[in-house]
């Protein structure tokens, strides 16, 4: 049942649209951190500073530190609406790039047209965070309406051009597409202008949820739905301040200036929405102190001075809060059960009534004082604080496992494309992609990056045996992990290769491997262990050349080897017989993996320099009741004793195939009969326990 509920969030959190806005949202956190933190600084509650920067010199920093503000956040639904476009585009069918920027140029047009445009009822406040549910609106309905009309009209009807510019006859393909766009956003703002008597998407919403509070008389219902509209607006990425302006003017502000009453717009402020909307304080503290990710700990550390202050666009839209299936329920719930338990203290006598109106930007702790001219006011806070942690906390825990499982379904998707990749033989293109899979591929990328560089890389030890059971060496295989869960080995090799560092990332492995070589000498347990590289790399004098320099740096001589896995031509890589010998002059073994009877692998068997071969693993595993597959095993084996090279079977998975092999010549084995690949602690004590054995 936990798991269905899991996959179901995970479901809504991966809809596209859901998405899109999301990441539209996350592009614009360095502009939101720019404008908060101007914000902070203008509205600083300190009346010497105030003063300051108003005064020094006429005033310039004040000046600046409001364009900052205004150029951020003053036109940040603008913003939004061009990143989710860029975003929800991608998901489309059509992956053309021009379509996609263009999405973006009509989805602005959209919303500029939903508010009547420059001649209509748009202000300036409208291209900030005012509109942006708006923007919402627009970027979503925008695009995919384009996309639909893109479609649909024919090519016949589309507006064509003479000339050879390409952007020019593409960018004129569009104008139908665009007008009728545009068309649709006029005749929906005139709806709404004649039905509702509203001059735009915006008003119609704020109107609506003004009408709520007509039938509420002042006090604690009041407060209550105030609280509770303003949270869900918020939520839905709607403004709830300047949404409900005119309710807060009518029923809670005049209520600053009358004695005795409880509930006001500063009371409301001290005390239910502590750290902004959804009491966010306590967001950031159960971020702090409880959160196993490390984007979320940093997002927190970013958002806290500014939370401090009251003021957390930071969170709502950095975590972000809108649209967030998990994070709603305790961003609404937390600031009620706030609100409930403040009032109830001043019920009861504990709180004193609100004595002064306190500014909204002055910190938490400092508001409870001066609020109350009482030390209770900030032990009201303090529970408050801790109340709204533990609501928090665990959704929080939860949000954070289903980032999880999300991270977990993405890496099996992209690990399946990649397999349907591999198989179909098509050229893969990892980190190009613009969904959601490119964006885990360029994140994986980037971390196996950094492992590399740290050598930080988990390694796996597959141990080998001869036919009397002793083990003779093992093959070192890459078990890298990302966010703590395995990655398929294949795809961190794709990743790296597409990414330009495969060259540097198995030069870590055979670092790491030789390390580990080195230290089971040290402790007389001497068996083999070996690495994989391709037939590109042997070709490289660099790579050959660091190679011998690491072996000698280890003392790994006679017991390292290189197994070269790649089945491509070696005809043009003529250095290949040059290498191995230099390689082998310098104690380091050379053996073919997935050796069959092609030609690639019939071709390194020319220059007698290998010590062995490992058999396909494909015709090792269809070895039992398949007289064809034992002919080309047998053959293998017996060119092995004639040209004096060991054969290795992998995949030895039961004793029934064992048995065959070591009945056809074939005395090594690696494979689940004996054991998967391990760390290397758990390989010292199998070789110490061999080693008492004996």
């Amino acid at each position: 049942m936990y798991g269905k509920v899991l996959r179901t969030i995970y479901r809504i959190e991966n809809n596209s649209v859901i998405s899109s806005i999301r990441k539209g949202f996350t592009l614009l956190i360095p502009a939101l951190l720019v404008g908060a933190f101007a914000l902070l600084f203008r509205s600083f509650p300190v009346p010497v500073f105030q003063t300051f920067i108003e005064k020094w010199a006429g005033g310039v920093l004040y000046q600046i530190l409001s364009f900052l503000f205004d150029s951020t956040v003053g036109f940040m639904s603008v913003y939004l609406v061009m990143s989710i476009s860029y975003y929800y585009a991608a998901t489309m069918k059509n992956k053309d790039q021009f379509l996609q920027v263009m999405a973006m140029v009509v989805s602005t047009i959209c919303f500029a047209v939903s508010f009547g445009a420059a001649g209509g009822s748009m202000e300036l406040s409208d291209l900030g965070p005012v509109g942006v549910f708006t923007a919402m609106f627009a970027a979503v309905a925008g695009t995919r309406i384009f996309y639909f009309f893109c479609e649909k009209v024919s090519p016949a009807f589309k507006f064509r051009a003479a000339g050879s510019d390409v952007d020019y006859r593409n960018s004129l393909s569009t104008i139908y597409p665009l007008l009728f766009c545009a068309l649709l956003f006029v005749a929906m703002n005139l709806l709404i202008q004649t039905i509702f008597k509203a001059d735009n998407l915006n008003d119609l919403i704020t109107n609506s949820i003004v009408e709520l509070f007509h039938n509420i008389n002042d006090g604690l219902g009041a407060g209550v739905l105030y609280v509770l509209v303003l949270d869900v607006l918020w939520a839905f990425g709607i403004h709830g301040g300047n949404a409900l302006e005119q309710v807060s003017q009518t029923y809670l502000v005049p209520n600053d200036a009358v004695t005795g009453a409880v509930i006001s717009k500063s009371f409301l402020d001290n005390y239910a929405l502590i750290g902004g909307c959804g009491t966010s304080i306590c967001l950031v503290l159960a971020l702090l102190l409880f959160t196993g990710s490390r984007d979320n700990r940093q997002l927190a550390r970013s958002a806290a001075p500014a939370v401090f202050f009251n003021i957390n666009e930071i969170l709502v839209y950095g975590l972000p809060i809108v649209l967030n299936p998990i994070m709603i329920i305790p961003f609404i719930l937390t600031p009620l059960c706030s609100l409930l338990l403040s009032y109830g203290a001043t019920v009861c006598g504990f709180l004193p009534v609100m004595k002064e109106t306190v500014t909204w930007t002055t910190p938490v702790f400092f508001s409870g004082y001066l609020a109350s001219g009482s030390w209770r006011g900030v032990a009201v806070q303090v529970v408050i604080v801790l109340m709204g942690t533990a609501i928090y906390t665990p959704f929080v825990k939860l949000s954070e496992r289903v980032g999880k499982l999300q991270a977990e379904m993405l890496r099996n998707e992209l690990t399946e494309y990649l397999k349907e990749q591999n198989k179909t033989g098509t050229a893969l293109s990892l980190l190009d992609r613009r969904d959601s899979m490119g964006i885990l591929a360029r994140n994986m990328a980037a971390q196996l990056r950094i492992d590399v560089e740290k050598k930080n890389l988990t390694m796996g030890y597959q141990p080998q045996f001869n036919c009397e059971g002793k083990m003779t060496g093992a093959e070192a295989l890459l078990r890298w992990r990302y966010m703590g869960e395995a990655v398929y080995p294949p795809l961190a090799v794709a990743l790296a290769q597409e990414d330009g560092f495969f060259d540097r990332l198995t030069e870590c492995v055979i670092e790491v491997s030789m390390k580990a070589c080195s230290r089971l000498l040290t402790l007389g347990s001497p068996v083999t262990i070996s690495a994989n590289i391709s037939g590109e790399q042997l070709n490289s004098p660099r790579f050959v050349e660091k190679v011998i320099r690491m072996a000698e740096s280890y003392g790994v001589a006679g017991y390292y080897c290189l197994e070269i896995t790649e089945e491509s031509a070696v005809d043009r890589m003529e250095e290949i017989p040059q290498h191995i010998s230099r390689l082998k002059a310098a104690g380091i073994l050379a053996a073919v993996d997935d050796f069959s009877m092609g030609r690639t692998s019939l071709k390194y068997l020319q220059h007698n320099s290998f010590y062995a071969v490992k058999l396909d693993g494909s015709l090792v595993r269809g070895i039992v009741g398949n007289k064809r597959n034992q002919e080309i095993v047998s053959s293998i084996i017996a060119l092995g004793r004639n040209l004096d090279f060991e054969v290795m079977a992998e995949y030895v998975e039961t004793e029934e195939i064992r048995s065959l092999l070591e009945s056809m010549g074939c005395c090594q084995y690696q494979g689940y009969l004996y054991s998967p690949a391990v760390p290397l602690q758990d390989l010292e004590e199998m070789l110490l326990e061999q080693k008492g054995n004996i």
